[in-house]
């Protein structure tokens, strides 16, 4: 087996996530008292991808979740832990809790010199989920970044090398695949380096959330920055489409909001931050130019994204593009923005002012509107009841409030100067479009499935539809798609691929 990546570093955008994956009915759950079933999961699923997903791809992904888990945990040797959080759409028929898990801490000194080829993420301390809820030692963080322990996206990535390199798997970076075409029989994929022929191909070089070209063609008209991996350009669109494939769902993707620190960059392109738990946190808003919220802050930030796209036929414009993160001293003093932190300088990108007034003239926001929404905000944050748009109402919003904060774990005054507006625009974890696949992830053209082509992660169009179920509901399905294809593959066993499959990039992604 050959994995060629296009870039300098294996693991893609999965090494910058959270690495969690939402995985129904996992060995995890029941190890820690969770209960989950089959149908449940069905049902949820069935709402979340309003029907866009075929059944069979659904079914096979319930199915064969937990035996992923297992064969990570036991054949890999990647221990996972069940994440006490729930779904993102707690109050839906087959939702549950403790879906989403996440690998224990992965020491990276067994890679050898691939430790250095393997994607680490700029923004996140070695540091799992839980552990930045409950708090850590920093000593512990210390001793962890000194004997380069990798937690989260990096642990995941990490410990998945390291898997490959044990079972003899050869990796080569920087081999970006040209083309690939059929003949006799065999597929022929042209790199620089020369040409490798191959029986069967799995194209897994994630999105399109970097091609400009592609974001503006396929995604809304409005400004859209990617906090995907660098090399997340949409290669397996163009490899999969020339034998054929046919395309699914391609004006969605993994919604985000979404603010950008001038200079920061990745792999010498701009880094742009999710921005999330700050938008739950009580003491903080989002309104548009005209001063007014838009929608639940709190919400999954997938769902919070897609309000970016709300059309005004009357204006013809995106009335909530762009949007500002409001918040008084306060919360500047006590809360991470951004990734800067309370005790870190304030970048120019933070807009500060001593009055809310000045503040909307600094903007451009209508401030007669934002005094009024403050007001609104600070009287729902007495009563704890947003009866606009219901923040806090569910356990999704509380699990990203701060539980300590009473009426409402997400409701917070809004009233000690000076006052702040940070611009907030949609970003793209990643894309959802993608190459058309069946459940076994074979990729299909308009006669069905193309022989020894397969499609997984971002390269295929995503399981979830428009929706999004859960932590980790982009890289749970990914990594089972692969797992699925490799027992339909193989046979007797997985080991036998390894002589004769070619896989294109192993740049796939992960949940935020």
């Amino acid at each position: 087996m050959i994995i060629l990546e296009s870039t300098d570093l294996l693991g893609g955008t999965t090494a910058l996530s959270g690495g969690q994956m939402w995985i129904p009915c996992s060995p995890a759950m029941v190890r820690a008292g969770f209960r989950d079933s089959a149908d449940a999961a069905m049902a949820y699923l069935q709402r979340v991808t309003l029907g866009v997903s075929p059944a069979a791809s659904l079914r096979s992904f319930v199915q064969n979740a937990p035996k992923f888990i297992t064969y990570l945990e036991e054949e890999l040797n990647i221990p996972v832990i069940s994440i006490d959080r729930p779904d993102y759409h707690p109050d839906w028929a087959g939702a549950a809790i403790g879906r989403s898990v996440e690998p224990l801490p992965v020491p990276a000194q067994d890679l050898g010199v691939w430790k250095e080829r393997t994607r680490t993420s700029p923004i996140r301390r070695p540091v799992t989920g839980p552990e930045t809820r409950s708090g850590i030692d920093n000593t512990l963080v210390g001793e962890r970044e000194a004997s380069d322990v990798r937690t989260q996206g990096s642990g995941l990535v990490a410990g998945l090398v390291g898997a490959a390199l044990r079972r003899g798997v050869e990796l080569r970076i920087r081999a970006r695949v040209r083309s690939v075409n059929r003949s006799a029989g065999h597929f022929v994929l042209a790199t620089e380096d020369g040409e490798i022929e191959a029986q069967n191909v799995v194209l897994a070089s994630g999105g399109f959330a970097r091609s400009a070209d592609l974001r503006r063609d396929f995604l809304p008209p409005v400004e859209i920055v990617p906090t995907a991996a660098p090399g997340s350009l949409g290669d397996s669109l163009g490899l999969g489409g020339a034998l054929g494939g046919r395309l699914r769902g391609m004006s969605e993707a993994w919604w985000t909001a979404a603010a950008s620190i001038a200079g920061e960059t990745i792999d010498g392109v701009p880094l742009h931050r999710n921005v999330v738990r700050e938008l739950a946190y009580p003491g903080s808003i989002l309104v548009n130019a005209d001063g007014v919220r838009f929608v639940n802050e709190a919400s999954s930030y997938n769902d919070l994204g897609k309000s970016f796209f709300i059309f005004d036929a009357a204006g013809h414009r995106f009335p909530n593009h762009p949007a500002w993160l409001i918040f008084d001293a306060n919360f500047r003093s006590t809360r991470t923005v951004a990734g800067i932190g309370p005790s870190a300088p304030a970048p120019r990108d933070f807009i500060e002012a001593d009055d809310l007034s000045s503040l909307a003239r600094k903007c451009g926001i209508h401030a007669a509107a934002l005094h009024l929404t403050v007001a609104e905000n600070n009287n729902s944050a007495q009563t704890g009841a947003d009866r606009k748009f219901s923040r806090g109402a569910n356990a999704h919003d509380r699990f990203n409030g701060d539980e300590a904060h009473h009426p409402n774990p997400c409701l917070g005054p809004i009233t000690e100067p000076p006052f702040f507006a940070v611009p907030i625009t949609v970003g793209a974890n990643g894309t959802k479009g993608g190459l058309a696949t069946d459940e076994f992830s074979r990729v299909l053209d308009q006669d069905g499935p193309i022989p020894g082509l397969f499609a997984v992660g971002e390269s295929a169009a995503a399981l979830m539809g428009p929706g999004y179920a859960g932590s980790g509901a982009s890289l749970g399905p990914a990594l089972t798609s692969a797992f699925t294809l490799v027992g339909k593959m193989a046979s007797p066993a997985p080991e036998s691929l390894h002589s004769h499959t070619g896989i294109v990039t192993w740049t796939e992604r992960a949940n935020q």
